[in-house]
């Protein structure tokens, strides 16, 4: 049931409304779902799409002509806007000016524009590096939180015992959608690693979008075709993410770069809370924290930093797992993200 906060907030995002398998999504149909909001999305994976009658809204960018005149409209019907989507969406910065505006950073990608953020109630970060650039922007303290995604811990219970195998398995469970993206999720990073390492398995789940993607064909080939058997192509939509992580020794964050993905990636989340050790590169914005709370290891982006990684990892299993269960209970539980939200909407109205 929604929670009676007695506000009317709208959800404004430019997430491709695909819950099932993206991060975004999910987190915004979760917010939507506990507080009984609205969503609107504005993303170039979309076209036209109505969900919940009329509760969901999707439209492409080339709606921009009729949003502009829309989204103010639709602004006074609510009494809160939660923006959630990069620094500053352009479309929403332009047009949300009649109601208290609170805005998730979910994805640090852009640059912020001061007069946005002047008008916006509440900042909210999800990791320590973003909240520290607004702050050095000038943001005051009164209108900055640093609010990680939080999940359901009940449906990610870790294992009784977490010996890893004879082979050490490693999943990317954060695929990127397009072959261009390829490179900076780290995806090229892992197969130059499986060469160089045969006896780590590797397992990277694409997934199934519903506007098309050309990442998963073009690894694929790659795989095929570098003679990779110790790569494994899982494809499809996993309801039981638990019982996935699971089945590995790790979870892998190999981005190249700061902006290789989502910031707070939910495959690294779930996974702590499994007990999966997190293995994450360096360049990575959670690097920092999985190296502070001891719940995985960190690698530069060499195959042999990489292999030393989880030759570390593996003589301590037992104990980074422990920290891992312990990590996603200090940090990403749903209920304290939940609240903290709530208690926002309170006062932003």
């Amino acid at each position: 049931m929604p929670e009676a906060v007695g506000v009317r907030i709208r959800y404004w995002t430019t997430a491709p409304l695909e819950p099932d398998i993206e991060a975004v999504s999910k987190e915004v149909a979760e917010l939507a779902e506990h507080f009984g909001g609205s969503i609107l999305s504005v993303s170039p994976h979309l076209s036209l799409r109505v969900e919940r009658a009329g509760r969901v809204l999707g439209f492409s960018p080339g709606w921009d002509p009729l949003l502009r005149l829309a989204i103010p409209l639709m602004e006074r019907a609510v009494d809160v806007n939660h923006v959630y989507a990069e620094v500053s969406p352009w479309i929403y910065h332009k047009t949300l000016r009649r109601r208290p505006i609170v805005l998730t950073i979910a994805s640090e990608k852009g640059e912020v524009v001061p007069e946005f953020v002047e008008r916006c109630s509440m900042l909210v970060a999800q990791t320590r590096g973003m909240k520290a650039k607004l702050e050095q922007r000038g943001v005051p303290a009164s209108k900055l939180r640093l609010i990680y995604p939080g999940i359901d811990l009940a449906a990610f219970q870790p294992r009784s015992d977490a010996p890893p195998g004879a082979r050490p398995r490693v999943l990317l469970a954060t695929f990127p959608r397009t072959a261009e993206e390829l490179e900076e999720r780290g995806v090229l990073f892992l197969l130059e690693v499986a060469r160089e390492y045969p006896a780590i398995d590797f397992t990277l789940l694409s997934r199934p979008w519903r506007s098309g993607g050309t990442a998963d064909e073009r690894a694929r080939a790659l795989v095929s075709s570098g003679g990779l058997t110790n790569v494994t192509m899982l494809g499809g939509a996993h309801a039981d993410m638990r019982s996935l992580y699971l089945q590995h020794d790790f979870c892998v964050i190999p981005y190249t770069v700061p902006a290789g993905g989502k910031e707070c990636p939910r495959s690294l989340v779930e996974s702590l809370a499994c007990g999966v050790p997190v293995l994450i590169s360096g360049q990575a914005s959670l690097a920092g924290f999985v190296q502070e709370r001891a719940c995985g290891e960190v690698f530069a982006l060499t195959p042999q930093s990489f292999a030393a990684a989880v030759d570390a990892a593996l003589g301590r299993y037992r104990e980074l797992s422990a920290n891992a269960v312990r990590a996603a209970h200090d940090q990403f539980d749903s209920r304290n993200t939940l609240r903290a939200y709530a208690d926002i909407y309170e006062a932003a109205r």
